[in-house]
C-alpha cells in the first residue's frame, strides 16, 4: 500500500497539523479579502504610479501573485523587492507595501525604513513584531494578520489582503465575485486532495510519488510565474528537497539548450509545467514545444492546468495543488513539513544568537 494512504504516517510526521493550515487557504483568502475591502487609505495613496512589495520568503510570495494579476490587467507596474535596500526610483509616487508575517524580518525592516526616508506611500501587512510597532508609532496604514502558523502557510493573507487593498485604491479592478467563486472552488478541490482520497484518485499524491527522489523543476508563465516560484519554495521548505523554477517564454531561449547534459541531472529531473488557457496563445504554443523537447530527451514531466473560470481561480487552484504536493512529498520523505531547522540555524549564525 502507498504510505500516503496510511493514516498513521500523518500523525507521525505532521505533529502540528500543517495539513489543516494548507486546507485553510480558501478561508484565508475570503477573510483577508473581506477585511481588505473595508480598509481605508489616505486620499493621496490613490495617485501613486507604481507599487512595490517589500519582503522575503513566504511573506513575499503574495506580492509575486499580486504582480501576476496586475500584469493581466495591464495596470500600473507591481514589483517585488527582496533585499536590504530599495532602488532610487522608490519615492512619493510609489506605494510600498511592507509584508512580514513575523514583523521582525531584517531585510523587510531595512527596506521599510529606506522607503519611509524616500517618503513613499507606506502600508504594512504583518502579524506583529517590530514592523507592527513601527506602523502604529508612525501612523502607517496597517493590515494586521491574525493567524497562527508559518509565514508560508499564511499565503491567503499575504496575497488576498494586498489584492483587496489595491482594489480599494482603484489600482486593480474589484474582484469580489471572482474571489468568492475561487474560494468555493478551492474548498471543493481540497476535498479531492485530502489524505482520505486514495492515491489512485488523488492528483497531489500522484505527483508527489512521481517527484520522490527526483529533482523538481517547475515552469510557469505570465501570471503563473509567481505560482511556479511558490511551488519551488514549498518543495524546499516543506519537502526539504532541492527544487528550481523557470519562466516561459524566457526558458525557451536558453534553458532548453541544457536539457541533454549532464546525464545525471537529466535522469533525475522531473519537470512540472503549470499552464492556463488564459495565457497568450504563443506562450501556450511554447509549452507544447517544450513538452516535445523534454520527451525527446527522455526527461520526466507533467503539465498541469489551472482550474476554474477566472485567472484568479487558475492561480489559486495551482497554488493549492502545489501546497498539497509539497506536503505529501514531505510525508514520503519522512520529514516534518513544518520544521525549518536549517533556516533557523542560518538566522542564528547571522544574528549571533
Amino acid at each position: 500500500m502507498n504510505p500516503l494512504d496510511t493514516p498513521e504516517v500523518y500523525h507521525r510526521y505532521d505533529p502540528t497539523h500543517m495539513l489543516g493550515r494548507i486546507a485553510s487557504l480558501p478561508d484565508q483568502c475570503q477573510q483577508a479579502w473581506e477585511r481588505g475591502r473595508a480598509f481605508r487609505f489616505p486620499s493621496r495613496y490613490a495617485r501613486v504610479d507604481s507599487v512595490v512589495f517589500l519582503g522575503v520568503g513566504g511573506s513575499a510570495i503574495g506580492g509575486d501573485l499580486v504582480a501576476g494579476m496586475a500584469q493581466l490587467e495591464n495596470r500600473l507596474p507591481v514589483t517585488v523587492l527582496r533585499d536590504y535596500s530599495v532602488p532610487s526610483w522608490v519615492g512619493p509616487s510609489t506605494l510600498a507595501i511592507a509584508s512580514s508575517y513575523s514583523g521582525n524580518t531584517e531585510e523587510t525592516l531595512s527596506m521599510y525604513q529606506q522607503a519611509r526616508e524616500r517618503k513613499a506611500c507606506l502600508a504594512v501587512v504583518t502579524g506583529g513584531g517590530r514592523l507592527l510597532a513601527l506602523a502604529q508609532e508612525q501612523g502607517v496604514p496597517l493590515f494586521r494578520v491574525s493567524y497562527q502558523g508559518e509565514a508560508r502557510s499564511a499565503i491567503g493573507y499575504s496575497f488576498a489582503a494586498p489584492l483587496a487593498l489595491l482594489s480599494q485604491l482603484g489600482l486593480l479592478p474589484h474582484q469580489n465575485g471572482e474571489v468568492m467563486d475561487a474560494a468555493q472552488l478551492l474548498r471543493e478541490l481540497a476535498e479531492g486532495l485530502s489524505p482520505v482520497v486514495p492515491s489512485a484518485q488523488n492528483l497531489a499524491k500522484a505527483i508527489a510519488v512521481g517527484l520522490q527522489g527526483r529533482l523538481p523543476v517547475v515552469y510557469g508563465a505570465g501570471f503563473l510565474s509567481g505560482v511556479a516560484r511558490r511551488w519551488k519554495t514549498q518543495l524546499n521548505e516543506n519537502s526539504k528537497v532541492w527544487a528550481f523554477y523557470e519562466e516561459l517564454p524566457e526558458a525557451g531561449h536558453n534553458s532548453v539548450e541544457g536539457f541533454a547534459l549532464p546525464q545525471g541531472a537529466k535522469d533525475a529531473a522531473y519537470v512540472v509545467l503549470l499552464h492556463s488557457y488564459l495565457l497568450h496563445r504563443r506562450v501556450s504554443a511554447k509549452y507544447a514545444a517544450v513538452e516535445d523537447l523534454l520527451m525527446q530527451q527522455g526527461v520526466a514531466y507533467r503539465q498541469l492546468d489551472g482550474v476554474g473560470d477566472s485567472a484568479l481561480a487558475h492561480l489559486l487552484s495551482s497554488v493549492l495543488l502545489g501546497d498539497y504536493v509539497s506536503y505529501y512529498l514531505a510525508i514520503l520523505n519522512g520529514v516534518d513539513p513544518a520544521s525549518q531547522d536549517v533556516i533557523d540555524q542560518l538566522k542564528r549564525r547571522l544574528t549571533g544568537e
